[in-house]
């Protein structure tokens, strides 16, 4: 992300793409606000209110956030219908495309004193923050992790394939989590404990709802692990100029591409900094972005152009046009993200089955979206493409055809014309997260 600092105007870029970063939620109540939501809980249960305050801890605790576009291509229902002599007779197949942004969050600590297995709130709900122990009370006990990301990362994708069990009965053809990013948000709680008629309870005050949620029958006492860390090491400061002569480049909170007004020159956001690109955009005022990659498949036949691919692809009419035979053929991913998953990728398909052979010149685009995917990503995303493509053709089920992300050449970028008013709406309201610094 970008941002501008009000003292000198100059613009830094924090964080790279593929990076762990780390983020908390702001506590909306202090000491007495937690002990008048503790009694707000035990009254709304018929309960004393909280006797004398034995004790007040303020915690925050750990939570990974898994967050990707899950894409699933589910598998076939045939309508059945009988003919006059009784015969059943198929006629007609359907497939369901259903995607989403999967967005889940789990616990990064073992302990269940605290009652809480989910945050049960989506960043867009509240700002978050970038973490920093400096930023936190000092007073907070900063719960440990001793849950791995990648332990995080497989409970959300069984949640995900527990989940596509209730789209269908039936199994998917092929699915795709496209972009698979892991962080971590520590969520403030209070735990108050009190003496009431010589016994001690303790009631855990959600501080951000500004409410209680659970009572516990004895003294609080966490006794699990602590996080020793005074810092987020992986926030990076980064000057967001152009390389080439200085000049600061555009403001813009999560694009991957910035064009420099300055030289003219384009560039990617990498894990090392500033890659500078070519541009080709088409002559349309309105475009999107889109990664595209040359597809071949050297077997018996050679496959390589789109004349080559209408042989397998028969169905589609689109490729059959005189003026596109001899063009590559390509495979399409966006570089662009919409809050509507199932609208975004079935352009992406219409795409890779028209082959589009607008001119595109060496140029930036006029006027388009902001450039979200990178190219590791946009890889998955074809592949997913070619498979839900291939789905309908019996030909293209056999290993000869299939390949992963590691079997596909670099890619380039295109801008190609957008007409879909309503993606581009979607498209330009598309906010990747909700952070604040």
């Amino acid at each position: 992300m970008t941002n501008r600092c009000e003292y000198c105007g100059l613009i830094v870029r924090i964080g790279s793409p593929h990076r762990v970063l780390k983020y908390f939620y702001s506590s909306k109540i202090d000491a007495y606000g937690a002990r008048m939501a503790a009694d707000r809980y035990l009254k709304s249960k018929g309960l004393s209110l909280t006797g004398s305050i034995e004790k007040a801890e303020f915690f925050y605790l750990p939570f990974y956030r898994f967050r990707g576009m899950a894409l699933d291509y589910l598998a076939p229902s045939t309508e059945i219908i009988e003919t006059s002599d009784g015969m059943p007779m198929p006629v007609k197949t359907k497939f369901k495309l259903k995607g989403k942004d999967f967005d889940v969050t789990t616990p990064a600590f073992s302990s269940d004193e605290f009652g809480i297995t989910s945050l049960g709130i989506r960043p867009q709900a509240a700002a978050l923050y970038a973490f920093s122990r400096e930023e936190i009370p000092s007073e907070a006990i900063v719960v440990g992790s001793d849950i791995t990301a990648a332990h995080a990362e497989r409970q959300a994708m069984d949640l995900h394939r527990h989940n596509i069990g209730l789209y269908n009965k039936s199994e998917a053809v092929c699915s795709a989590m496209i972009g698979e990013k892991i962080s971590v948000i520590y969520f403030p709680i209070w735990a108050i404990t009190h003496k009431t008629d010589g016994e001690y309870k303790t009631v855990l005050v959600d501080s951000l709802a500004k409410r209680g949620y659970a009572k516990i029958d004895k003294p609080f006492e966490y006794t699990g692990k602590k996080s020793i860390e005074q810092n987020s090491q992986f926030i990076k400061p980064l000057k967001h100029q152009c390389p080439n002569c200085g000049a600061d480049l555009e403001e813009k909170r999560f694009s991957l591409f910035y064009q420099c007004v300055n030289c003219d020159r384009a560039y990617l956001i990498t894990d090392d900094g500033y890659s500078q690109i070519q541009c080709q955009a088409a002559e349309e005022l309105l475009c999107a972005p889109y990664w595209r990659f040359p597809l071949e498949f050297k077997h018996k036949t050679r496959y390589k152009t789109v004349r080559d691919f209408s042989k397998l692809l028969t169905a589609e009419i689109a490729l059959l046009r005189k003026e596109k035979q001899e063009n590559r053929f390509y495979l399409y991913s966006p570089a662009f993200k919409a809050a509507d998953v199932v609208r975004w990728a079935k352009k992406a398909i219409s795409i890779l089955k028209t082959q589009p052979h607008a001119k595109l010149k060496n140029k930036p685009p006029a006027k388009g979206l902001d450039f979200y995917i990178d190219e590791p990503e946009a890889k998955e995303m074809a592949v997913f493409l070619w498979q839900m493509s291939a789905v309908k053709y019996a030909r293209l089920q056999g290993p000869d055809f299939r390949f992963t992300e590691s079997d596909m050449p670099a890619g380039e970028i295109v801008w190609l014309p957008i007409k879909d008013y309503q993606l581009l709406d979607m498209a330009s309201r598309f906010k990747e997260v909700n952070i604040q610094q």
